[in-house]
């Protein structure tokens, strides 16, 4: 699973993680393009987004292992 069907599944666009995770939308729209890899954000960008996303910080690093 990527990035974006995992933002499908819980229908949250790419703009609404943003305002409530506080990672840059740029950042969310590269990851979903595969222009950034998860791997490569900050140690702050992970829990933002497993607690935005109600999700682990083990699930979101899963999500990497498809670029």
């Amino acid at each position: 699973m990527d990035l974006q069907t995992l933002l499908n599944q819980k229908q949250i666009t790419k703009c609404h993680l943003s305002k409530i995770s506080g990672v840059p939308k740029t950042t969310i729209m590269d990851i979903c393009a595969g222009r950034s890899k998860i791997e490569r954000c900050s140690a702050k960008t992970i829990p933002q987004l497993a607690k935005a996303l109600d999700c682990t910080m083990e699930d979101i690093m899963e999500l990497s292992s498809l670029y």
